[in-house]
C-alpha cells in the first residue's frame, strides 16, 4: 500500500512539473532579463570614447542679406476714417449748436409759443377727450395757449412729441461737429397747485 501511495505522489509531480514547487525562479528569471535589458541599453545609449563634445565658444556670425530699398508709404487720408478714432462716440449736446436758430424757420410761420425759451412756459393743465389730448400752457405775457403733438415751441424750434398725463415732451434737433442730427428730448411737468392746510 505504501509502494501504490509513493508511486502515486510522483506521478503527480512529475505531470505538475517544476512550476508550483519553485514559484520564486520564474521571478529570478524576469528580474535577471530586465537588469540584463537595462544594461545593454546603457552600453549602447553611451558616446563613443574618442568622440567628445565640445563647449561652444561663441555664436556662428549672422548671416548678410542684401538689403532692399524700403518703399516710403504714407496713409493716404482723404476719404477715409481716422484709425485711431474711436468707432462709438459719445455726443455732447453742450458741444452741439440747434439745427434751427431762434425766429429762423423758412418753411413756416413762428408760433407765438416760440418766442419765450422753456423755462419760462408752465404746463397749467392738460384736457382730453374725443379729439385727443391738448396741453394748456401759460406763457410769460399773461396768455394761455393750446398744444398738441406735432406744435412747435421754444426758442430753438422744439416740436411737441407727446402730451402724457402729467408732462409735456417736446423734441429739438441739434447738429453736433460731424454734421449729424442730436434729438434732445426735454420734458415740461404739470404744475399743480399746492393744497392749503387750514
Amino acid at each position: 500500500m505504501k509502494w501504490l501511495h509513493l508511486q502515486r505522489r510522483l506521478g503527480k509531480s512529475k505531470a505538475r512539473g517544476l512550476g508550483p514547487r519553485h514559484p520564486w525562479c520564474l521571478g529570478v528569471a524576469l528580474l535577471l532579463s530586465l537588469l540584463i535589458g537595462v544594461l545593454v541599453g546603457g552600453v549602447y545609449s553611451q558616446e563613443q570614447p574618442g568622440a567628445r563634445r565640445g563647449r561652444p565658444t561663441a555664436p556662428p556670425p549672422p548671416v548678410e542679406k542684401a538689403q532692399e530699398p524700403a518703399e516710403d508709404y504714407r496713409y493716404n487720408v482723404q476719404g477715409r476714417r481716422d484709425p485711431l478714432e474711436p468707432l462709438l462716440k459719445e455726443v455732447k449736446i453742450a458741444d452741439a449748436k440747434p439745427k434751427c436758430a431762434p425766429g429762423n424757420s423758412p418753411e413756416r410761420a413762428p408760433s407765438p409759443l416760440e418766442r419765450f425759451d422753456f423755462s419760462a412756459l408752465k404746463l397749467v393743465g392738460i384736457v382730453w377727450g374725443e379729439l385727443g389730448r391738448k396741453a394748456l400752457i401759460k406763457a410769460p405775457d399773461g396768455k394761455s395757449y393750446f398744444a398738441t403733438v406735432d406744435t412747435y415751441m421754444g426758442k430753438y424750434c422744439g416740436k411737441v412729441i407727446a402730451v402724457q398725463n402729467d408732462q409735456l415732451v417736446i423734441e429739438e434737433l441739434y447738429v453736433d461737429a460731424e454734421g449729424k442730427e442730436v434729438p434732445k428730448t426735454l420734458n415740461i411737468p404739470l404744475r399743480r397747485k399746492d393744497k392749503k392746510e387750514g
